[in-house]
């Protein structure tokens, strides 16, 4: 894609952060910029010079006029004149592609469905902890068009399926697909449709590429790819990657077995950072960092807010917050990684999830249910076997909450752990899941 774009009119379709920044930074380049977004503005806009703005509807005409349109990830395909703008030879691009044309740096991409927020951020602060000039966003944090125009060592971007579906020429130095478990199928014809969007991130690669797979997790494998393969696994030892055994994370990556670090030198070394920390290793000893420096950041990395993160032990019982895990393998994840029996409070708006895949794990390891939100009765239909089981019908989001976490901690004794793990996504009663894990926060911190 020609960079020479003054004067010319682009489209950006989405009025989120990623479409915002992309208009500024086309604006930047001289271009004539239409913002179009089918929701009503609620609040004005600080636009740039060069961008005009057209919200609560747009049609064809408004894309056709273009010399290329841009999609933002939260805006379907399927919403789009596909066939038509290609026939009339208009590319329709993302945001990354957008970006990722006029970044001079090594781009390493992560996606997956769960982790890929920790396992990016761990990967920029063991860069960053090196001496190194990182950029760490895309889905997280920073759009990716705020890396444009500076001098990167690094440029770390976690990715969304939702952004890879419009990837045209993007190519990552190095690529990494943590894991697939059915998400987002109600955005998706079929979780194979989905499974092959998250492929996409190796599509561009070339021999001289690094491309990041999960021995444990067959499904982040495609039937083809052209970059240098280089595994992590939890459970088997491996001839090129890096593994867990006896205790020890070994790397294999440049030659003969090298211990990195003990599974103890892990910050929150629970089962669900563990592939994290697995894949970040892989990541920056490609990058060339040394064991010395990897370990100190494994030691010393904290987490991210609303992923098992633990809130506060009142009256001698637990309460972690992990409203991040907004599908079934982040719930499943979540569960399993519990020593003991939980409390757990789940629920919210379903993304056609299959529950029943979790009908083993919510037997084993969930002594009371409290069931919130849109999935419900959903949820408890499908659970409808469990001995513990209440359903929360109130509408409004922090009042359900707060029966909910009323009723759990009444029945939590001393040495157990209320968790909320939601297991659906959070817009039918809270902003987003950000707001839902800081009202759950909150009620915890004023238990009497």
């Amino acid at each position: 894609m020609t960079h020479k774009i003054k004067g010319k009119k682009v489209t950006v379709v989405g009025m989120g952060k990623s479409g915002l920044s992309a208009a500024a930074l086309l604006a930047k380049e001289g271009a004539e910029v239409l913002i179009v977004d089918d929701n009503a503005l609620k609040a004005p806009l600080p636009l740039a010079s060069g961008i005009q703005f057209k919200h609560g509807g747009w049609n064809e005409a408004d894309l056709m006029d273009a010399e290329f349109v841009v999609l933002s990830p939260g805006v379907p395909r399927s919403k789009l004149p596909i066939e038509v703008l290609k026939k009339a030879g208009i590319p329709l691009i993302s945001e990354i592609e957008l970006a990722a044309s006029r970044i001079s740096a090594p781009i390493i991409a992560i996606t997956g469905t769960n982790g890929k927020s920790t396992t990016t951020t761990l990967v920029g602060q063991i860069l960053k902890n090196w001496g190194l000039n990182v950029f760490v966003g895309g889905n997280l944090g920073l759009p990716l068009s705020e890396a444009v125009n500076t001098d990167w060592d690094f440029v770390v971007a976690e990715l969304s399926s939702f952004q890879l579906e419009s990837m045209q020429a993007f190519r990552p130095r190095i690529a990494a697909l943590l894991n697939i478990t059915p998400d987002h199928l109600n955005r998706y014809d079929s979780f194979q449709n989905y499974q092959e969007t998250k492929w996409r991130i190796f599509e561009n690669q070339h021999p001289d590429d690094h491309a990041i797979f999960n021995r444990d997790d067959p499904l982040t494998l495609p039937p083809t790819y052209s970059a240098d393969a280089v595994y992590f696994s939890k459970n088997h030892a491996l001839d090129r990657g890096v593994y867990l055994q006896d205790g020890i994370i070994k790397s294999t990556i440049w030659g003969d077995a090298d211990d990195i670090c003990r599974l103890e030198d892990i910050k929150g070394g629970a089962a669900h950072h563990i592939e994290n920390a697995l894949a970040a290793c892989a990541i920056t000893q490609l990058c060339g960092c040394a064991n010395k420096g990897i370990t100190q950041s494994l030691r010393t990395f904290k987490g991210l807010p609303h992923r098992m993160e633990f809130i506060r032990t009142h009256a001698g019982v637990h309460y972690v917050n992990d409203s991040k895990g907004t599908n079934v393998g982040a719930l499943k994840q979540s569960l399993e990684s519990m020593p003991k029996a939980v409390i757990l409070i789940a629920g919210g708006r379903d993304k056609a999830a299959d529950f029943s895949t979790l009908q083993k794990v919510i037997q084993k390891k969930v002594k009371h249910l409290f069931l919130i939100g849109e999935a419900r009765h959903k949820m408890a239909a499908c659970f409808s076997d469990h001995p513990a089981l209440e359903t929360i019908d109130s509408s409004d989001g922090m009042k359900a909450m707060e029966i909910a976490l009323s009723r759990a901690s009444a029945t939590a004794r001393s040495g157990e752990t209320v968790l909320l793990s939601p297991g659906c996504a959070s817009f039918d009663m809270f902003q987003n899941y950000e707001t839902r894990g800081n009202g759950f926060k909150k009620l915890v911190e004023d238990l009497p």
